[in-house]
């Protein structure tokens, strides 16, 4: 018996309706007129997206967009009335395919663990998750609220303290996006096109607890890079979240990563040529391509991220668990690293052992 906690299954869940590459490309055109066709055809193409969920159709999205004043789209009042019935529907969808894979029940859960940076309301989705799916009304509750991207691995790191403080508990932590909220008219900066272009809607649950079946997390890690706050951000506006994305952050990424996990890895006996797997959250296909180079990895390693991104887009918190999910399909026999990042510009790490 291990003092690690274990990841005892992972469930994901989408919205039904898909965005296709050309859909995005064509609503994008009729959204913002005046930006030119052949950039916004070209970013579509080279974005790594194939699909992305939306809990809204096409006729939600025009009414999302176009109706509001001043021709920004729906306030954020009304935008984030949408988020709690979906963020339920999505979340306990995903809890529901953990509880199955794992053989676990709603009342065997001791801790609930959420995480969201789209929506904003107390009670939260915590409170609707328990009445949903049967949670025990003692059940301990912890938020994480606004983080970002890297925010899936900052919610194993909270489930993971839980279970070494009590070797008993079951903790299920629950990740649901809803990006397409704040889909966003700017004909000015193309960093809120890229948003619209790669980031989608999801959900995913891990549950955790003590045991020797299952992937161990041993260890997790945590950088702020210096100077760089301004390179990404995420604001509430009137109108929705808006982002702030530097096209500097892959360049960023790639000259400080490896200098950050070689100091991290060495304290614990290890180098950057002993980790079998990398587990990167897909924050764009720049973002891949700026961890590779890096790490000086030889290309196909980062193939679970990049095919996440190309099936479903960027769920944001949730989508390192869909890579998590499945990199652990692949049976790997030695220690993993899952990387995500965010707002700040921050990194987050956790190391896996099969």
């Amino acid at each position: 018996m291990t003092n690690d906690p274990c990841i005892l299954a992972i469930g994901t869940a989408a919205p039904a309706f898909q965005v296709s590459r050309e859909l995005g490309y064509e609503l994008a055109r009729e959204f913002s007129p005046s930006l030119p066709s052949e950039k916004l055809r070209h970013l579509y193409d080279e974005c790594g997206v194939s699909f992305r969920g939306s809990v809204f159709d096409v006729e939600d999205m025009r009414r999302l967009v176009l109706e509001g004043s001043g021709g920004h789209g729906a306030t954020t009042e009304a935008r984030l009335k949408c988020f709690m019935p979906n963020a339920i529907e999505l979340g306990a969808t995903a809890a529901g395919r953990a509880f199955e894979e794992s053989g676990r029940a709603p009342e065997d859960v001791t801790h609930l663990v959420t995480v969201s940076c789209t929506g904003a309301r107390s009670p939260g989705i915590d409170h609707g998750l328990i009445e949903r799916l049967g949670l025990s009304p003692d059940v301990s509750r912890t938020h994480i609220g606004f983080m970002g991207c890297h925010a899936g691995l900052n919610g194993l790191a909270v489930a993971s303290a839980f279970v070494r403080a009590d070797p008993d508990a079951v903790v299920m932590l629950v990740c649901v996006e809803m990006c397409s909220l704040h889909y966003q008219i700017d004909d000015e900066r193309w960093d809120q096109q890229v948003a619209n272009a790669i980031f989608a809607d999801g959900a995913a649950c891990a549950l955790l607890g003590s045991g020797s079946d299952g992937p161990r997390l041993v260890g997790s890690l945590s950088r702020v890079f210096p100077d760089t706050a301004s390179r990404m951000g995420w604001e509430i506006g009137q109108h929705g979240f808006r982002m702030t994305l530097s096209p500097r952050v892959p360049g960023l990424i790639r000259r400080h990563l490896a200098t950050w996990l070689e100091a991290w890895l060495e304290s614990r006996g290890l180098g950057i040529g002993d980790i079998d797997g990398w587990v990167i959250h897909p924050g764009g296909r720049d973002i891949l391509e700026g961890v590779r180079r890096g790490l000086e990895l030889e290309s196909g390693r980062l193939v679970e991220a990049e095919k996440v991104l190309s099936a479903h887009g960027n769920m944001s918190s949730a989508t390192i668990l869909w890579v998590l999910k499945a990199h652990f399909a692949s049976n790997p026999t030695g220690p993993s690293m899952a990387l995500a990042f965010g707002p700040g510009l921050t990194g987050e790490g956790i190391l896996v052992a099969p």
